[in-house]
């Protein structure tokens, strides 16, 4: 129920039941009223008709609606003083009202006044309305059609954009694409962007989160450009004065305490051959510091920035199921989990020489000063299409290792090693999956498709994870890209 803020229009230092009217003993007992009913916090797209039905009882539990007058309004609660200003929607006591308000997140405020008394009642502070548009906030798909760059956007309430990029621009973003990242970081100067990856001679292309609207090739943010531009995965975090891309198995890095596009600046020193193409970057639990996976040594390597974020550092040996600084298995997938404030869990799928494959897990830390990777599991994949499985991911809390094989979905935890599933997902074979770190971290996005890549024949659908690590689809979206490469989630 919400709070109630009562205003006496007439006779504020007057609180009681009634109205007194000294000179002729007149009593006039107030209908006491209470506003409920109004949802915490709405979510409705820029232009879209927003609809809602408050509940209002009154202490003498009698209602009549043509006794009072109404007033719906929003604002911003967190701009200035000076700036902060509140737009009237309605003076309906049901609100059904078109959103033309700027996107932004207002505080939603309805009012009654009594007519006869002239006492307003408002409800609490605590209604709130996320105004968004196209692009404001949404899961970002990466498709190959045709072996060029195809982006779909899904926004948070289910409307979709096809050919987003395109559309905007005229012109595809390159060909043979491979991913897609946001990156933006609450401490950054930098701009935020988008960088949609492709393997052709710019490497990819730079654009507006807000738009789609094109800002440079990915072969330009470079002080010099490498030989071959060619991007793989980025470190960044929303609490890191540093940022990194990790180039063709090469890690280069820039300062995001730039305004505009700080462009990256040599490559990065030390004792490594290639790096793994995944992302470990801890900058909060483990302060600032950027793991990575060495293909061509096999092993664990890290940056401890800015202290020593120049030169790639090694471990040292450590006891356990696998050591971290001679795994000696190539990394297939894998990435840090957990909340935005803990990002410590490890989470990997490796092959040996001989083509066997095991999940192992880890947990990154510090020694006082130096940083450490703590070994956790290490289990081998001989379920039901493991070794054929060619897509992987985990979810926030990093419970379970999620593969898929031809139209399947099949999961392995990480606690016991006991496989579950597998879970058929209908309307054609898994391109990619990806659990959803940001947005709702109980949801899974699938890409599926018929293998060939055309227009259209791909689908997107969206699955529930339960606390056992079951799957249910909970949304669809056919026929709206092709051949899924990538998805990544824009918190804009």
């Amino acid at each position: 129920m919400k709070k109630i803020i009562l205003f006496l229009a007439v006779l504020p230092w007057l609180l009681v039941s009634c109205l007194e009217d000294k000179g002729n003993d007149v009593y006039v007992e107030l209908n006491d009223v209470t506003i409920s009913g109004l949802p915490f916090e709405t979510t409705v797209e820029q232009f879209s008709r927003l609809q809602m039905t408050p509940e209002i009882t009154t202490s003498t539990g009698e209602f009549n609606p043509d006794n009072y007058e109404y007033l719906w309004h929003m604002y911003l609660p967190y701009a200035s003083p000076s700036a902060t200003t509140s737009d009237t929607l309605s003076f309906e006591k049901d609100l059904d009202v078109e959103i033309s308000s700027i996107p932004g997140y207002y505080a939603l405020v309805f009012e009654v006044t009594d007519k006869e008394t002239g006492i307003r009642y408002i409800s609490s502070s605590d209604a709130y309305l996320e105004v968004i548009n196209t692009y404001s906030k949404g899961m970002l798909a990466l498709s190959d059609v045709n072996g060029e760059a195809n982006v779909t956007f899904v926004n948070i309430v289910g409307s979709v954009v096809e050919d987003a990029y395109q559309k905007v621009n005229g012109e595809v973003a390159g060909k043979n694409p491979t991913g897609i990242r946001y990156i933006s970081g609450m401490l950054s100067s930098a701009e935020k962007m988008v960088v949609i990856m492709t393997d052709d001679e710019k490497g990819g292309t730079v654009v507006k989160p807000s738009d789609m609207s094109y800002v440079m090739d990915f072969k330009d943010m470079f002080w010099f450009t490498p030989e071959v531009v060619k991007p793989q995965s980025f470190g960044t975090s929303n609490y890191a004065f540093f940022e990194y891309v990790n180039n063709n198995g090469i890690i280069y890095r820039r300062e995001n305490q730039e305004s505009g596009y700080p462009k990256y600046g040599i490559a990065v020193g030390g004792e490594y051959d290639k790096i793994a193409p995944f992302d470990f970057y801890a900058a909060v639990s483990t302060p600032q510091v950027a793991w990575f996976y060495d293909q061509g040594r096999e092993r664990f390597v890290y940056m401890n920035c800015p202290l020593q974020g120049d030169e790639v550092i090694t471990l040292a040996d450590v006891s356990g199921e696998f050591n971290p600084n001679n795994v000696g298995m190539q990394m297939l997938w894998g990435g840090l989990f957990g909340s935005e404030f803990a990002m410590t869990n490890g989470r990997c799928v490796m092959e040996d020489d001989s083509g066997e494959r095991y999940a192992i897990s880890f947990t990154g830390g510090s020694n006082g000063d130096v940083p450490v990777i703590t070994p956790g599991k290490k289990i081998h994949l001989t379920g039901a299409g493991a070794n054929e499985a060619h897509t992987f991911t985990t979810a926030q809390n990093a419970n379970f290792l999620y593969y898929a094989y031809d139209n399947k979905i099949a999961w392995v935890s990480f606690a016991t090693g006991n496989l579950y599933g597998p879970y058929e997902v209908e309307g054609g074979n898994v391109d990619y999956i990806e659990c959803d770190q940001i947005g709702d971290v109980n949801q899974m996005w699938v890409g599926i498709s018929d293998g060939s890549g055309a227009e259209d024949s791909g689908s997107i659908v969206v699955l529930e994870m339960s606390t056992d690590g079951s799957l249910k689809e909970v949304a669809r979206y056919s026929n709206v890209c092709g051949k899924v490469v990538d998805f990544e989630y824009k918190n804009e």
